[in-house]
């Protein structure tokens, strides 16, 4: 059966440059025109989870009017793939900043302003396109775009897929060690590598490093030896893979128990958010569904889960509240985010069940 790793927190790194010739806009009365500049096509892919941006710089030349005090505004739009011109969207630039115009104002030919296109793991890869144009300090009409687009092409999202730890669950043996095996495909659409592979333990940091290197067809299998020291409970494997200037990490998570002790059930958690994108102030649904089994899954009825969040950018989870689920597994939980950041469910275990985690769901405030 083919199975994917969820996703653990996206960590994006860098900047990237690109453009795709020079694209004037047509000159209003004032000074000051953009064009596309730079190269350096990198970080155009989809994320695997979560929102992201590809960054980018705009050059304005002749940016400042008479006394060289009033800066203006750069403004981008673009398409996402077979997207019609109609529905366009808006991208994201800073203002230009003031120059001082005493004790001399000095002239500046050009300058360079940062700017980006938002793209989400739920975008369509493929033909993207966009357009700069530029207003001057104060105007409030519409600017005047380019009659032409510039083209780019958005890659496929890295996916770590097939992904297998066996045994599982993982039965400790008394002054002996037991060999645990890891088994995944990296489905490579750029210059993805595979930076690093451990089996983790959820809670105490514990952890037993494994290869990093990749088959020829860019399949993997290593091990680890568990000695009977090893923390009981959820363990987790963990895959770090690098692409451009951004890391990902990717999890699936699996049972250690102790000597002698009987084999417990699975237990997973589903989640969703809805909207993933909210204004602040307002509120989020979170919902899902959790299970346990043997054999085959079912539900795990009137289980309280515990809610986690932790803020985009930070390193820690912070204990929300806990979420009941009814007969039949279902839950949902309405809150009210004021950051952007991720959230997660956590089912604890029982004598008869292993605990679990859900996969992560970012929700952007704005």
């Amino acid at each position: 059966m083919r199975k994917s790793l969820r996703l653990m927190v996206a960590a994006a790194t860098g900047a990237a440059l690109f453009a795709t010739g020079a694209v004037v806009a047509a000159a209003p009365a004032f000074a000051g025109s953009v064009e596309a500049s730079g190269t350096g096509f990198t970080d155009l892919f989809i994320p695997p989870s979560g929102s992201d941006k590809i960054p980018f710089k705009v050059k304005v030349n002749s940016p400042y009017s008479a006394g060289f005090d009033k800066p203006g505004k750069v403004h981008v739009r673009f398409l996402k793939t077979d997207e019609a011109e109609s529905a366009a969207h808006a991208g994201t630039a800073a203002d230009i900043p003031t120059i001082p115009a005493s004790p001399a104002p000095t002239p500046v030919p050009s300058l360079d302003v940062a700017a980006s296109i938002p793209v989400s793991s739920s975008d369509k890869p493929g033909k993207w396109k966009y357009q700069v144009a530029w207003t001057e300090n104060g105007v409030t009409a519409a600017p005047t775009w380019p009659t032409a687009w510039n083209e780019i092409t958005v890659a496929t999202a890295t996916r770590v897929n097939s992904a297998s730890v066996d045994p599982d669950p993982v039965v400790l043996k008394k002054g002996a060690d037991v060999d645990v095996f890891a088994n995944f495909k990296l489905e490579k659409y750029g210059d993805e590598k595979l930076t690093g592979v451990r089996f983790e333990h959820v809670s105490s940091g514990d952890y037993y490093s494994l290869n990093s290197g990749l088959e020829a067809d860019d399949s993997y299998h290593g091990s680890a030896s568990f000695d009977d020291q090893a923390p009981t409970g959820s363990w987790q494997l963990k895959v770090n893979v690098t692409r451009g200037s951004k890391s990902y990490s990717f999890v699936k998570g699996f049972s250690v128990n102790g000597p002698g002790s009987k084999a417990k059930a699975k237990s997973k958690i589903t989640i969703a958010v809805s909207p993933a994108k909210v204004k602040k102030g307002k509120t989020v649904k979170i919902y899902g569904k959790v299970y346990r089994g043997t054999s085959k899954w079912g539900a795990w009825s009137k289980k309280i889960l515990k809610l986690y969040f932790k803020k985009k950018g930070t390193k820690t989870w912070k204990f929300v509240g806990y979420v009941g689920a009814n007969s039949t597994g279902k839950y949902s939980k309405t809150v009210k985010p004021k950051y952007d950041g991720y959230w997660r469910l956590q089912a604890t275990g029982t004598s008869a069940t292993n605990s679990s985690l859900s996969a992560y769901k970012l929700v952007d405030v704005r």
